[in-house]
């Protein structure tokens, strides 16, 4: 079968919420699934924005963004923000957010986890700009994230965006061990 959309082999993906613009000037989020650790040395994220968002024009303006990571009881709001735009829709009046510690870009308050990016570069495609971020923090909320194990599922689930209106929780942990089959 020929797949249109070759995008879609890829999903399901973690969905996050892009935090743009500086407190106390403008601020949007977007929520984004096109959004992968790139380097670690230096530390950097990649994140694909539409050319045509509000998000985009922020990030251009202030040079900086966060990656949200939001619990799935948090998937309405997320769905929200991915299916308004923040040129005519003011979505902090449903997503509360302070500043970042390490940049001026938003962070929402449901986070249990962000990584505060500040833009080291960026290439500009027909339909989207993949921004690299620079990390300049990254924390996680302890009851829900481990520095050994990651995330604990048994206490909390992330949302996988698989396309449209669709989500699903993250699924079983099977382990694999070392050596080969």
């Amino acid at each position: 079968m020929e797949v249109e959309n070759f995008y879609l082999l890829l999903h399901p993906r973690p969905a996050y919420l892009i935090g743009s613009g500086k407190v106390g000037e403008k601020v949007n989020f977007m929520a984004a699934s096109w959004v992968s650790p790139v380097s670690e040395e230096p530390p950097l994220v990649g994140v694909a924005i539409d050319v045509n968002s509000y998000t985009r024009e922020l990030i251009d303006t202030y040079g900086e963004f966060t990656v949200n990571v939001l619990p799935l009881q948090s998937l309405e709001k997320l769905y929200y923000a991915g299916t308004v735009s923040g040129r005519s829709v003011d979505k902090t009046k449903v997503i509360s957010y302070r500043k970042g510690e390490k940049v001026d870009a938003p962070v929402a308050e449901e986070t249990i986890g962000v990584v505060e990016c500040r833009v080291y570069t960026s290439i500009k495609t027909e339909d989207v700009v993949f921004y690299l971020g620079k990390v300049l923090s990254a924390k996680a909320d302890e009851r829900f994230f481990g520095k050994r194990s990651g995330w604990d599922l048994k206490k909390t689930n992330l949302p996988l965006h698989n396309w449209g209106a669709g989500f699903y929780e993250v699924g079983r942990l099977h382990i694999i061990r070392k050596g080969g089959p």
